[in-house]
């Protein structure tokens, strides 16, 4: 059984070491540090106030939605929400071909005006957020909503915002992004 685990253990390290030595020992190697994709050129967002770098400025949503489009696919490992109004959303990662997306992350009850997310396997050039509560909603008197047969609450949504809205992934401390 030792013969194998060590014969195994050789040739592990000899295609970490040879076989694929470009990509996963640069990993292993390479010191890399987090960046914020959300503030490199090319990048466009529903409001450029979320993305400008100054958590003083107040980005507002497009309704119920928030864009961020990079300008390639960036591999995604965290995002951070800062000084927000969000108490419930939907994020979303576009996936390969036209109008398709993916939940990557639900927001719920939200309390703190910073939301930071670690996120695991996203490539993507796009991110959206899907708002469904505010601190700053209304709640209105319910009704009876004859399509579904039953008194339906009413909420009229407040309007989101996001002081800096921030993306990002893993690059080498030498390399650019």
């Amino acid at each position: 059984m030792r013969h194998y685990l060590l014969i195994f253990t050789m040739f592990c390290a000899a295609v970490l070491f040879f076989g694929c030595q470009s990509k996963v020992l640069r990993m292993l190697v390479e010191p890399q540090e987090l960046y914020n994709y959300a503030v490199t050129e090319g990048v466009t967002c529903t409001a450029p106030e979320m993305i400008d770098g100054d958590v003083k400025t107040r980005g507002y949503a497009d309704g119920r939605w928030i864009h961020l489009n990079l300008p390639t696919q960036k591999a995604i490992h965290r995002i951070t929400i800062n000084g927000t109004n969000i108490i419930n959303a939907m994020i979303y990662e576009k996936l390969e071909g036209e109008g398709r997306w993916r939940a990557i992350m639900q927001i719920q009850n939200n309390e703190s005006p910073v939301i930071k997310m670690r996120i695991n396997a996203v490539v993507t050039d796009a991110i959206r957020i899907y708002i469904s509560g505010t601190t700053d909603d209304e709640k209105k008197a319910s009704q009876y909503d004859p399509r579904r047969g039953a008194i339906v609450p009413q909420i009229k949504l407040g309007r989101a915002f996001i002081h800096e809205l921030e993306v990002y992934g893993f690059v080498s401390k030498e390399g650019s992004p």
